[in-house]
């Protein structure tokens, strides 16, 4: 299914495995695109892809384009990085490639996208803004040694933590994996008192395999310790634009299943999590039904906030860790994130991209943050990249990488832990203000509190 929070965004107005074939992508020299000093340190350009979602045929529809802000933030960026020496002293060499947003097959175009990145191009690392997740490209990486880095997202962007195992070169700095996702919002809102034995949730329940994993292997069981039934809504795990549609309708039919069966919440299992909030609340509000909604990603933006029915809003529980999304007046950052921030946006103005709205803030902050994961992986490596000297180089990086855009700046990459998010908080709807504020302290995602 496509990311759809994209398609809420237009409201507001602003499979491939063995196929791909396993190919060496190290530094040796074999491809052709970079060689090796006598001491082992790789020397010369480096091939990146730069991956991202072209919606402009959906853009004529409704008025939303996201391909030239990720594409051409990712190119400003990288342009202040060559300018500065290269990534660990190597000059990048850019590889575009676009997924049209609307194609009927994903599965096909990821492969044909694949195949270019890792047998025609060589290139050591891919940088992808996510929109659309298939886990099939993922493998297909993997297969040919090609770590990627995932740089878009509202705070989960990749499937369940069997697919991260299954997929080593899959990083994510701005997100969680689904099964922490879950682990946050049911932990937190028990403690919160927002689940008390008895409480019945609506699962609105994308049927693709790290799904219905994270379902059985997470969610139920933390459900069945503390006495609360799970009510599921299915949908199809999408392949193309065209299962978009009817995928919807169901969402919004769902409203009526789920007030007659007695749900008092509702949580999304989909790794497009946002998009399904707005069409869901459509539905509720046409059956005069208010339930809580235990999300990830709070829908606090002030222009968000205007697309839905005032009375869906006050029973919106958040438990992400992304301030500037989730609140309508995020705090200020710590010293040492605003520090990063501003040099992610002097280095985007300098190149041509002067990011002025909040919104664009963030697509620099995405990009920014996996480029500089990649440098700092890169200089761990001595500058090797591909998937067997890039994953130990990242994961040595360990907690000290600060985020641009995640709470307080604080990650964590290690082994077995390549999604970066550390910190998240509860937020709630606060009527005095008309505004979404936390109303709690930050907590690592799994904690149990």
């Amino acid at each position: 299914m496509m990311r759809l929070r994209w398609t809420l965004l237009a409201v507001c107005g602003a499979v491939v495995l063995a196929a791909c074939g396993a190919q060496s992508n190290g530094d040796s020299g074999s491809n052709g695109s970079s060689s090796a000093s006598t001491t082992g340190k790789a020397t010369g350009p480096i091939q990146v892809g730069l991956l991202i979602t072209d919606t402009s045929t959906e853009a004529k529809r409704n008025g939303v384009s996201i391909v030239n802000p990720y594409r051409d933030t990712g190119h400003a960026l990288i342009a202040s990085i060559n300018a500065a020496g290269g990534l660990a002293g190597r000059k990048v060499d850019i590889v575009d490639d676009a997924i049209e947003f609307t194609s009927p097959n994903h599965d096909s175009a990821f492969e044909a996208i694949c195949q270019k990145f890792t047998k025609d191009k060589h290139v050591q690392a891919v940088l992808y803004d996510g929109i659309v997740y298939n886990e099939g490209f993922n493998t297909c990486l993997t297969n040919a040694g090609v770590p990627i880095l995932y740089m878009g997202g509202t705070g989960s962007p990749v499937g369940d933590d069997t697919d991260l195992k299954n997929n080593p070169g899959v990083f994510v700095v701005d997100g969680v994996s689904v099964d922490r996702r879950l682990k946050s919002i049911m932990n937190k809102a028990i403690a919160a008192n927002y689940l008390p034995a008895g409480s019945k949730i609506g699962v609105i329940l994308e049927d693709c395999p790290y799904n219905q994993r994270a379902y059985d292997n997470t969610l139920k069981p933390i459900a069945d310790q503390n006495k609360i039934t799970l009510v599921k809504g299915a949908v199809k795990c999408a392949h193309g634009y065209a299962d978009n549609a009817p995928n919807l309708a169901q969402i919004q039919n769902f409203a009526l299943k789920f007030k007659s069966e007695g749900v008092d919440s509702l949580m999304f299992l989909t790794v497009y999590e946002n998009g399904l909030v707005y069409y869901l609340a459509q539905g509720a509000h046409t059956q005069n039904w208010t339930p809580q909604y235990l999300i990830f990603h709070q829908q606090g933006g002030a222009a968000t906030m205007q697309v839905y029915p005032a009375e869906q809003l006050t029973k919106m529980r958040g438990f992400g860790g992304l301030p500037l999304l989730d609140l309508t007046n995020p705090p200020a950052p710590p010293a040492a994130q605003a520090a990063v921030q501003q040099k992610c946006l002097a280095d985007a103005r300098a190149h041509g991209q002067a990011a002025q709205k909040t919104s664009d803030q963030i697509t620099v902050y995405q990009v920014c943050d996996v480029l500089r994961l990649l440098q700092q992986g890169l200089t761990n490596s001595g500058g090797q990249g591909g998937t067997a000297a890039l994953v130990p180089a990242i994961e040595k990086i360990g907690t000290s990488f600060v985020s641009a855009l995640d709470l307080n700046g604080v990650t964590q990459f290690g082994p077995g832990r390549h999604d970066g998010m550390e910190l998240t908080a509860p937020s709630a709807y606060d009527s005095s203000c008309k505004c979404f504020s936390y109303t709690g302290g930050s907590a690592s995602a799994t904690a149990i509190q």
